[in-house]
């Protein structure tokens, strides 16, 4: 097998590493999406009507994620990036948050202030760092691939010539941050409404989908 060969055959088995943890994700937020959605209905008012409509809408997020990374539009996945955490954090203000708070979310004049919010969710949630973790593994893209920066732009070429080049190891990075995402809007949304076995499922799978990425 010549120096070509054998790159070429390395290069396959990533991407189907790609592939299978694209398909693995969407099969674990199906199958937490189904623990809120068994539930029929939840309980309305102020506060529930936007928990529920961020919820609606990461899960969209996170399937239209996993669906551009299949047919490689890998520049369009990764701009959904900053919506996806913005979305996370939104939810979290929508329960944590005051009146004040609530009302900037409905007159569409929140902003979200990265470097202070993480710690009130973390604080807010009992969440140990957890949040702030995440936030983390994310921040470098919520800027430059949302807003058409030098992260997209770099990309764009293979050496000279204008091919993408998104690497696998960025690529499962989105899939990681996009699948936990779901997984904590789900966690929030079960817990405040107190669906208790749900929620207890719900962590089990997190804790089943973490151990294999």
């Amino acid at each position: 097998m010549g120096e070509g060969e054998v790159w070429k055959e390395v290069g396959a088995r990533v991407s189907s590493i790609v592939d299978a943890a694209a398909k693995r994700a969407n099969e674990f937020g199906n199958k937490i999406e189904q623990l809120v959605l068994a539930k029929g209905q939840a309980p309305t008012g102020d506060r529930n009507t936007l928990l529920m409509a961020y919820w609606s809408l990461v899960f969209e997020f996170h399937r239209a994620v996993l669906c551009l990374i299949d047919h490689k539009f890998y520049g369009a996945a990764f701009a959904l990036v900053r919506p996806i955490v913005e979305t996370v954090v939104r939810a979290h203000v929508a329960i944590m948050g005051s009146e004040e708070d609530l009302q900037t979310l409905y007159n569409d004049k929140y902003r979200t202030n990265f470097s202070k919010i993480v710690t009130e969710i973390d604080t807010a949630f009992a969440m140990e760092g957890f949040f702030q973790n995440f936030l983390n593994g994310a921040k470098e893209a919520l800027h430059g691939y949302t807003h058409a920066g030098l992260h997209q732009l770099g990309r764009r070429f293979s050496g000279t010539d204008l091919v993408p080049n998104y690497s696998d190891g960025e690529i499962l990075e989105v899939i990681q941050t996009s699948t936990s995402a779901v997984f904590m809007v789900n966690n929030l949304v079960t817990k405040h409404l107190g669906f208790d076995e749900e929620w207890k499922k719900n962590t089990d799978l997190f804790d089943e989908w973490g151990k294999h990425d």
